[in-house]
């Protein structure tokens, strides 16, 4: 016999369960009040924490009958550190085959494949850590993270889609949601940051036209932040910028913030969206991001990528959010500071155009 509580007893542990009934391959339990006393909210958070603990994901809803508890009892999530680990070291080598590319040790450390795959992986893997470490404060269920390989650059790629991590279910408040969404680009970026002024300090200069043929990506966006650490590294201009494998790494994790930034879907932007404006707006927003991704498009073509992958991402999830799984919950100054911050790091990561 296991000694792990039933979902029904865990919930009698902090509310009055005033009825039970099965079906539709979950519990719904009717509640009363809460057993220790308090604000409803924080009840139902400690609720929601201890049902995760227990292995039991809940969602609360309240209508005219009544407050109630839905609990769901997840299937065997099996070994996810085997293919994490797989994934891994796929990802390892082909970023540091990817590093190859463009790679040349006799300029400096920055210009080695590891210092590529250093600058590559080290932010993403934060990024998901920002993720993780706020699931965990909240209970919310998760998988590990996942690096997700790709070709090399030899073959048009990064050697990298990045890495993830597998929000198995809702987090339990709106202000858990906010934060959630913003703690994962807030790290990665503040990671990519001193990578980025180091790349860059050793990124080969050199007069407009004398470039060799084939040393040169070619870049017709560079995100504001990236312009501004240029700057602030006072690079002439008109130079040719040969970016280091530190500082092209540097550059794809600002565009890949860019990207999980866009308030589309499920992303981290769109956590954020639907954290402020509720599910309605949320899918106003999802479907007015599209429209102007491809309008901007029209007059400046390499953002179209950008347009196709928000097109994508909104008919995966048909510009819907479930939002929070404490469905009465209510935003708070948290929220408003997520969304502060959210603002701020989206015009840093701006994809703009630049001169070839």
């Amino acid at each position: 016999m296991s000694s792990r509580p039933s979902c029904i007893e865990v919930v009698s542990r902090h509310f009055e369960v005033l009825e039970v009934k099965k079906g539709h391959g979950r519990t719904s339990i009717a509640l009363g009040l809460p057993l220790g006393g308090g604000e409803l909210e924080k009840a139902l958070v400690e609720a929601y924490k201890s049902l995760s603990r227990a292995g039991c994901y809940s969602f609360f809803t309240r209508d005219g009958s009544g407050l109630y508890a839905h609990i769901h009892e997840p299937q065997g999530t099996g070994r996810g550190w085997m293919l994490a680990a797989v994934l891994a070291a796929t990802t390892l080598v082909t970023v540091y085959v990817s590093g190859l590319a463009i790679g040349d040790p006799s300029r400096g450390s920055s210009w080695t494949p590891l210092a590529y795959l250093l600058g590559l992986l080290l932010p993403l893997l934060i990024h998901e850590a920002g993720h993780w470490l706020v699931m965990k404060m909240y209970r919310v269920p998760s998988s590990l993270p996942y690096l997700i390989p790709a070709p090399p650059l030899q073959l048009g790629f990064l050697g990298t889609f990045g890495a993830v991590i597998n929000m198995r279910w809702l987090p339990p408040t709106i202000d858990s949601l906010a934060l959630m969404s913003m703690a994962g680009p807030i790290a990665g970026f503040l990671a990519a940051l001193p990578l980025a002024v180091i790349g860059l300090q050793t990124s080969q200069l050199l007069p407009p036209g004398e470039a060799p043929p084939g040393d040169v990506i070619g870049l017709n966006v560079a995100p504001l932040v990236m312009m501004m650490l240029g700057h602030l590294a006072g690079i002439p201009e008109g130079y040719v910028v040969i970016l280091s494998p530190l500082a092209f790494a540097s550059y794809v994790v600002f565009l890949v913030t860019f990207l999980n930034l866009i308030p589309v879907g499920m992303l981290d932007g769109g956590h954020l969206i639907r954290s402020v404006v509720g599910p309605r707006m949320h899918h106003a927003v999802s479907l007015g991001v599209v429209a102007a991704s491809f309008l901007a498009s029209i007059y400046f073509p390499p953002l179209s990528l950008f347009a196709i992958l928000a097109l994508l991402l909104y008919l995966a999830t048909a510009g819907g959010h479930p939002g929070s799984a404490i469905q009465l919950s209510t935003p708070t100054w948290r929220t408003g500071a997520a969304a502060l911050l959210y603002s701020a790091l989206l015009v840093l990561v701006l994809p703009l155009p630049v001169a070839p």
